[in-house]
């Protein structure tokens, strides 16, 4: 169990992060914890003055790296628990938190992750419920496909930050993502401030949006002021499904509907470890560089009989795709190169040979609907290449992968 007064150690891993840096830390600085309080910015190389804005404030140590090296950099974090130096003066922890320089922990939650822990059952890591942090309006399609190339409130561009409900599909624009969206379907789309408005460009379609009809190419202004807010979980727990496909437990649900059964895995968006948990499964591999590589080293936790508890009341506000813009090439390829190469790390023989085999169909599949669907055929091609390149990574990577997996079956007790 963890001791009342044991000293929380949390890290976050920084690239140009921005305002939402310092909103991060100082809810971190804030949070109700009985103990003290060791905030770790690990820095990678950013260049936008978002460090300047807590290096000088009291209980804030930073490391700062030479380049870009992903979520990895957590591991300088918390070298000290995995063998390696670590770079600042600080005491060992008692326990260790991560979170995104994009995400804010309410008073309480640190608190509470942190009783869930118990390393003599093996209860390693304590995962909280991330919610979006700005409320979501629903907006109804109905008559043709539409293509909608835009979605702004007020001076914010939020294409990336929707969600497609019911058959609404996203493919890759040339600046941020492109929604498609059939009769019946629904787009979530994040609000700052209900008196910005939302103004919807339409490509191409001839349909309604929320009873208003449009007809592609046009721009469509809402009162967002008229529309029902409501707010949506990010993630309650992570599971790795059909393809090793990693899932959010909950994603885009409402937070007042039932989320299922409780997830084996965490996310490393928001998560509390027990540092006997870390003392044994290790850190991330670095070779991931952004995605799976909370997947990766939950699953070598699980490997190793340890375990994740979800604690819903627990809350963070995540803003997600703040720094990363889903929709991109880097995130397209990095989230399906990541994904095979932990099957192959983790998955059987046959989970190996389905998951490539698809991943070697998907651009094809992509390229000939491309032909069909004249209307997004850039898209569809764009995400046809960046499909065709994260299979080829993934089987340049596999020799590596076969040799991690030996090396972390090799360290289980």
């Amino acid at each position: 169990m963890i001791r009342a007064d044991a000293r929380l150690r949390v890290v976050l891993v920084n690239y140009n992060g921005g305002a939402l840096l310092e909103r991060a830390v100082r809810s971190v600085l804030t949070a109700q914890w009985p103990g003290d309080i060791d905030v770790v910015v690990v820095d990678n190389a950013s260049t936008d003055g978002s460090l300047e804005r807590v290096e000088t404030l009291a209980g804030v140590s930073v490391i700062r790296r030479s380049t870009n090296e992903g979520f990895g950099a957590n591991n300088h974090g918390f070298a000290d628990l995995v063998g390696d130096e670590l770079e600042v003066d600080l005491p060992e922890p008692g326990v260790v938190a991560l979170i995104n320089p994009d995400a804010m922990v309410r008073p309480d939650t640190f608190r509470l992750l942190a009783a869930a822990l118990d390393d003599s059952a093996k209860i390693g890591a304590a995962s909280p419920l991330i919610i979006f942090d700005r409320s979501f309006v629903e907006l109804s399609m109905s008559g043709e496909t539409l293509v909608i190339d835009s979605v702004v409130s007020g001076s914010d561009e939020l294409a990336s930050q929707c969600h497609g409900i019911d058959g609404a599909e996203r493919l890759p624009g040339e600046r941020q993502p492109v929604w498609l969206c059939p009769a019946g379907s629904t787009l979530r789309v994040p609000v700052a401030s209900l008196g910005d408005g939302i103004v919807v460009g339409v490509r191409s379609g001839n349909g309604r949006i929320d009873g208003h009809q449009v007809a592609g190419p046009t721009e469509l202004a809402l009162d967002a002021a008229a529309q029902r807010t409501f707010r949506v979980v990010q993630n309650a727990g992570v599971s790795v499904g059909d393809r090793g496909v990693g899932v959010n437990r909950g994603f885009a649900r409402r937070v007042d509907e039932d989320l299922g059964a409780p997830a084996p895995l965490w996310c490393g968006a928001a998560v509390v470890f027990h540092p006997e948990y870390l003392r044994a499964v290790g850190g991330f591999d670095p070779d991931y560089f952004l995605y799976y590589e909370d997947v990766d080293l939950g699953l070598r936790g699980q490997a190793q009989g340890w375990s994740t508890v979800h604690v819903p009341a627990a809350i963070v506000e995540h803003r997600h795709s703040d720094r990363t813009t889903q929709g991109t090439e880097l995130v397209e390829v990095l989230q399906h190169r990541n994904r095979l190469l932990t099957l192959v790390r983790h998955g059987s023989s046959m989970d190996i040979a389905t998951g490539y085999a698809r991943a070697f169909a998907t651009p094809i599949s992509l390229a000939v609907s491309a032909v069909r669907y004249s209307d997004e055929r850039d898209e569809r091609l764009r995400l046809a290449k960046w499909r065709a390149r994260a299979v080829k990574e993934a089987v340049a990577g596999i020799p590596k992968a076969r040799a991690a997996k030996a090396e972390h079956r090799a360290q289980r007790p």
